[in-house]
């Protein structure tokens, strides 16, 4: 939640159609074009990749933990 407005930005520079002027540029343009809340576009579905991403990679650490420590 917290970075997802440096990632909307990072992802408006590396479009086709990215105004000129880097970050701040960026920044600006969103701003003016769709308001403060335009930096939490997409905020829902990055939330679940986020979370599944977690979850997965807990997941597969403790059951590999287990596999592992039968060996030890």
């Amino acid at each position: 939640m917290f970075n997802n407005p440096i990632d909307v930005i990072k992802t408006n520079m590396q479009s086709l159609n990215a105004a000129q002027g880097g970050f701040s540029g960026a920044f600006s343009h969103i701003l003016k074009t769709e308001g403060p809340m335009g930096f939490y576009k997409g905020v829902g579905p990055r939330l679940a990749r986020v979370i599944l991403d977690v979850a997965l990679t807990f997941t597969i650490y403790n059951q590999i933990k287990r596999v592992v420590m039968r060996f030890v």
